[in-house]
């Protein structure tokens, strides 16, 4: 694995890697509109808002009670902000009560209409790089509806067709994939498969969250989201969610570099791939976001795009336009990712993303840095490197992750307390912030956990089963931080006449000594023999 280094992301790395924020992944939101009037709360709250709880007739019953619509998700529900507060507090009183969050709007994260130069796409694909034949994976991208009636994108499948209300869509649809027809524009990966997911021109996190889980329900290889905004916890676990099927999700980092730079999600969620832009110079743009979650970079300047005829207004009705903006560096990459996915089908989602981010070519900073990534992505070098070995159980980054409350049961135990068990993983202090195994220990026995790193500085920690997050220390059993290239190891007893179920937690190492923000770790479980 590359490293990403400590020491040259600045403010938004530091948003990004400090405990409170990495305990924040772990933790659920739990924020309720004021107690106000309709009126009130209409001038200053969002519109509706999102409830999480636990999947019981209780809940069930409540829910019908409060008109509270339930998402894709079926741990999450939709209602309006004025009903808001009863249903989370009748709910609380079931004690099926998990998070309440505004839901909030995104926005696509385009930028403006330039003038034509260069060719973006031959920055990525070499000369005489030549595409497969489009195969079984395909793009989903999900945005306003692609224009299927335009010229250079009549393979895309809409998904929900309607009418195209919106240019954005379109535009991200070529950067990935518009067919090599002859004229106009061409994408990374001409004629790759594409499904559009249409949304309303003003959308908000939990219509995201809808569209990426119907997305991942329909094996979607690629998810492309070229859009962004404040953190949410429904999108995060849909995100999730899809990565544990198979999907690779990737997305804009977001245009706001020169406006305070906000660090903008779902770029920014573990296990996305997050894309900056460049500009003709091969340079971080002006305007792309930066943070220690940009994974890889691609052109995002005077990119040619295709265009709905309605909507194309800069002079020429051809059905082109030229554009900027990290919604079409996003597009890029899930071009390729496509590509790669296509002629290396056995790569995994996670294994696709860690060949695009290492055979990536450095273009900014020397090494890893926060305004490029690892690099501009580069077709010829992804299709010939090596395999990366697979990260087993992910997504495992929160105890609600691995305990049932989101997936539709619990992980399986990855030791029973019988034979010795090794296990190999890495973990990001940004993309895949903690591991989490579940363990069951049988009664009356003394077991041993060891933690050797292979590089970095990994800790180790032991929750009792009934730790929610992290961060909770009294459910916390034991702990060994011992310092890089040392091996962390704890004993413990189960004194007790029953099996336990316990957390075995690997995080990076909080003091930031090591100089990088992953580590890779061997885990060992062993049983001991009774004194």
């Amino acid at each position: 694995m590359r490293t990403r280094s400590v020491c040259t992301a600045g403010m938004a790395l530091a948003l990004l890697t400090s405990p409170s924020a990495r305990a924040a992944l772990d933790e659920r939101p739990m924020r309720l509109p004021a107690a106000s009037s309709a009126k009130r709360l209409a001038a200053t709250q969002p519109s509706s808002w999102l409830v999480g709880a636990r999947p019981t007739a209780a809940t069930a019953r409540i829910a019908r009670a409060h008109g509270a619509r339930r998402l894709k998700q079926e741990t999450v529900f939709r209602l309006p902000t004025v009903r808001a507060r009863a249903f989370a507090a009748e709910l609380r009183r079931a004690g099926t009560l998990t998070y309440a969050e505004p839901n909030v709007r995104r926005r696509r994260s385009s930028a403006f209409d330039v003038m034509p130069q260069g060719g973006p796409r031959s920055a990525i694909v070499e000369p005489g790089v030549n595409p497969p034949a489009p195969g079984n994976a395909a793009i989903f991208v999900i945005d306003d509806l692609v224009d299927n009636t335009h010229p250079d994108l009549t393979h895309v499948r809409q998904l929900n067709p309607g009418p195209v209300l919106g240019p954005h869509g379109t535009m991200v649809a070529s950067a990935a994939a518009a067919q090599l027809n002859g004229s106009r524009v061409f994408g990374v990966f001409p004629g790759a498969p594409v499904v559009s997911l249409g949304m309303p021109p003003a959308f908000t996190c939990g219509d995201s969250a809808d569209a990426i889980l119907a997305a991942a329900r329909l094996d979607a290889r690629v998810i492309n989201l070229s859009y962004g905004g404040a953190a949410c916890q429904a999108e995060f676990e849909a995100v999730q969610i899809a990565y544990a099927v198979g999907s690779l999700v990737v997305a804009a980092a977001g245009n706001e570099f020169a406006s305070g730079n906000p660090v903008l999600f779902p770029a920014a969620y573990p296990h996305v791939l997050s894309v900056a832009a460049l500009g003709p110079d091969l340079r971080a743009s002006d305007f792309s976001s930066a943070n220690a979650a940009i994974d890889v970079a691609a052109p995002g300047v005077n990119v040619p795009l295709a265009i709905p005829f309605a909507f194309d207004t800069d002079g020429v009705v051809d059905g082109t336009t030229n554009a900027a903006g990290t919604s079409f560096s996003s597009p890029m990459v899930a071009g390729s990712a496509t590509w790669l996915a296509t002629v290396r089908p056995k790569l995994s989602n996670g294994q696709l993303a860690d060949v695009l981010r290492r055979s990536a070519v450095d273009v900014g900073d020397p090494g890893y840095d926060p305004h490029t990534g690892f690099g501009l992505v580069k077709m010829a070098r992804a299709l010939s490197f090596p395999t990366p070995a697979r990260d087993p159980y992910e997504p495992n980054d929160a105890i609600f992750f691995v305990n049932g409350e989101v997936f539709s049961k619990p992980d399986r135990f990855v030791w029973r307390g019988k034979s010795r068990r090794r296990l190999k993983a890495t973990i990001d202090r940004v993309e895949d912030p903690v591991d989490i195994y579940r363990i069951r220990v049988p009664k009356r026995a003394r077991y041993a956990v060891r933690l050797r790193p292979r590089f970095g500085n990994p800790d180790l920690f032991v929750f009792r089963d009934t730790a929610k997050s992290t961060s909770q220390k009294s459910r916390r059993l034991a702990r060994s931080t011992r310092g890089k290239n040392k091996t962390d190891s704890v004993r413990l007893t189960n004194r007790g006449g029953r099996a336990r179920t316990l957390y075995v937690v690997v995080d990076v190492d909080d003091d930031g000594k090591s100089g990088t923000l992953d580590s890779g770790y061997r885990l060992e479980f062993q049983r001991l023999k009774r004194r």
